[in-house]
């Protein structure tokens, strides 16, 4: 997936001007996202992952030599401080998206919260092949995505500008 990942063209620009990219630690269920935010950093991504904070996500700087811990959710967490920076793209998680690209994660509404006034920015979410259904049902408060990203393709819902 990382490979796909890195050919959407708004990710090559984002490494190139060294802007802030936002990715998930993976959970061992979920895709991998240590290569792909391995490939971010060497491409001249900044990287932040969320870190769980109450009833919403905060974004710290993606530090391999941090020190990592694992949270209550199982979800690896830099012992970094958080940031405040605003991300050009966010790479999230998912555990289903529709053919709209709408996003069934677990539950908890954490990344609805966190990309609720979120505009501009391309939101991508990374699921196995079998994780893309026909329909989803949908909240008012839920955040449908911009591209979901397989291990075998890339569907955009919505066109860049």
């Amino acid at each position: 997936m990382a490979e796909h990942v890195m050919d959407i063209e708004v990710i090559e620009a984002a490494c190139r001007d060294h802007a802030v990219v936002a990715c998930y630690a993976s959970r061992p269920e979920e895709p991998d996202t240590t290569l792909l935010r391995q490939a971010l950093h060497t491409a001249g991504a900044r990287v932040v992952v969320p870190v769980v904070d109450g009833t919403r996500l905060t974004w710290r700087i993606d530090d391999p030599m941090a020190e990592w811990t694992v949270n209550e959710f199982g979800i690896p967490e830099p012992e970094t401080d958080p940031v405040d920076i605003a991300p050009a793209v966010y790479i999230v998680p998912a555990l289903a998206i529709d053919a709209n690209g709408n996003r069934l994660g677990q539950g908890g509404g954490f990344y609805d919260r966190a990309l609720a006034n979120v505009e501009g920015p391309l939101v991508i979410a990374l699921v196995f092949e079998d994780e893309m259904v026909d329909v989803l049902p949908v909240e008012p408060h839920d955040r449908p995505v911009d591209v979901a990203v397989t291990e075998s393709r890339v569907r955009w819902f919505s066109m860049p500008d």
